[in-house]
C-alpha cells in the first residue's frame, strides 16, 4: 500500500495524518506507550519498536505549524475519504507527532486496530475521530477484508468504535465463534 496522507486545517491548527513510516517519532511513541492512557502498552527498545512498526500500517497524527499567512479554517474535520493528491509533502522537520493508530495486518484479509492515542492537550478537537476515519479509509483499501478486530473499553471505547467504525461486540454475533486471548507469555 502506498503512503497515504490527509490534511485538515481547523481553528485549532493544521494537522496531517500520514502512513509514511519515516515521519514516525519513536521517542513520541515510547512516551505514549509509557503513559497511563495506554495501559496495554510498554516502551520498547528502539530495535524492537522499528520491527513492530515495520510490520504494521501506522497512521501518525501530526501538528503542522503554519509557515506563512494563516490558512482558511473550517469548524468541521475534512473528509478523509480521499487522500489529498495535491497535498504537498509536509516538511518532516516541522511536523510534531501528537497521535497515532496502528493496524496490524496481512494487507489483504485481516486487520487488528491497536495503539490509538492522541496527546491529552489535543483531545476534544475531533482529531481522534478524524484519525479513526483515516483508519477506515485504509481498511477500505484492503482488497478482501474478512475481519477487523480491536480491543476497547466497555463503555466509552465500545460506543466510540461502534459509531465511528461500525464495530460490534463479538459475542453479539450469531455465529458459533468465540474470541480467545492470552495477555502475555513468560
Amino acid at each position: 500500500m502506498n503512503d497515504l496522507q490527509w490534511r485538515q486545517d481547523t481553528s485549532h491548527g493544521s494537522f496531517v495524518v500520514s502512513t509514511t513510516p519515516a515521519l514516525l517519532d519513536y521517542d513520541f511513541i515510547s512516551t505514549a506507550f509509557a503513559s497511563e492512557d495506554m495501559d496495554w502498552a510498554r516502551p520498547l527498545p528502539k530495535d524492537q519498536m522499528a520491527t513492530m512498526l515495520s510490520q504494521s500500517i501506522t497512521l501518525g497524527l501530526y501538528e503542522d505549524p503554519p509557515s506563512g499567512p494563516p490558512a482558511a479554517t473550517v469548524d468541521e474535520p475534512s473528509s478523509p475519504r480521499t487522500p489529498s493528491p495535491t497535498l504537498e509533502a509536509p516538511d518532516q522537520e516541522s511536523l510534531k507527532q501528537i497521535g497515532l493508530a496502528r493496524l496490524i495486518t496481512d494487507h489483504v484479509t485481516t486487520a487488528f486496530l491497536t495503539d490509538v492515542y492522541v496527546l491529552p492537550t489535543y483531545r476534544k478537537y475531533g482529531l481522534g475521530k478524524w484519525l479513526i476515519a483515516c483508519c477506515q479509509d485504509v481498511l477500505q483499501k484492503l482488497p478482501a477484508v474478512r475481519r477487523v478486530l480491536l480491543v476497547a473499553t466497555p463503555v466509552v471505547g465500545k460506543a466510540f468504535y461502534a459509531r465511528e467504525l461500525g464495530m460490534w461486540d463479538f459475542h453479539e454475533e450469531h455465529e458459533s465463534k468465540i474470541v480467545m486471548t492470552r495477555k502475555a507469555y513468560a
